[in-house]
């Protein structure tokens, strides 16, 4: 029974990323832990991500080493919070990447959710697994990957408002960079108690994907 709602949540929260421009490239792809076991259902390489079924997944190990699928691997190794993992293609990413890659802390649900700003990654095939660790390690959950979204999150709800959290606030920060204005950033002391809540949310989730179980969104601030 798990399994099938893994695999209707993985199919719905891919229809709506496509929905709204986010998937639109073979090199997108989105996957979800299995909880209690080193292993996830993965999808890519679609052409057509609003027509995407049930035959378009595949469970693969979280020892993977290769390519995509170790990728994802080896962030579900490096955090047993996360449930859900998207790389997506929306336009504000790719704008974000030629105006340096890295998004400041602009507003409070950005780090309350999405957490420490992160450097851009290389494409996948150069990513290792030291690079994973070190941008993820501080409970981070959005970067750069070339100039598509890597998100994260301990559920498929999560990952899916972080993806499109993240988008809103690349269009914002572009935008005003592209002013020249001056620019506001959320002072220290927020940014502190905001991850602080985060991590505490994170290690929750850790524990009950152990105990093989699904945690519950994290909706408020």
């Amino acid at each position: 029974m798990q399994q099938m709602q893994i695999e209707t949540l993985l199919l719905e929260g891919c229809r709506r990323l496509a929905g709204k421009g986010f998937f639109n490239s073979p090199a997108d792809s989105f996957s979800m832990r299995i909880p209690g076991k080193m292993e996830m259902i993965l999808v890519s390489g679609q052409f057509d991500w609003l027509r995407i079924g049930i035959a378009d997944l595949h469970t693969a190990s979280l020892f993977s080493k290769e390519g995509l699928c170790g990728l994802h691997a080896s962030i579900y190794r490096e955090r047993a919070d996360a449930g859900a993992v998207a790389i997506s293609s929306p336009k504000g990413a790719r704008l974000l990447a030629r105006f340096g890659g890295l998004l400041p802390p602009l507003f409070d649900e950005q780090v309350r959710h999405i957490g420490s700003n992160a450097s851009p990654l290389p494409d996948e095939e150069s990513v290792r697994g030291n690079m994973v660790r070190k941008t993820f390690k501080r409970g981070t959950n959005a970067a750069l990957l070339g100039e598509r979204l890597l998100c994260l999150g301990m559920t498929c709800d999560r990952v899916l408002f972080n993806t499109e959290l993240y988008e809103k606030c690349a269009q914002a920060y572009v935008i005003a960079k592209a002013s020249g204005n001056q620019i506001g950033f959320i002072p220290v002391w927020v940014r502190l108690i905001a991850n602080y809540r985060l991590l505490r949310d994170e290690l929750h989730a850790a524990e009950c994907y152990r105990n093989g179980c699904i945690p519950d969104s994290i909706n408020t601030y």
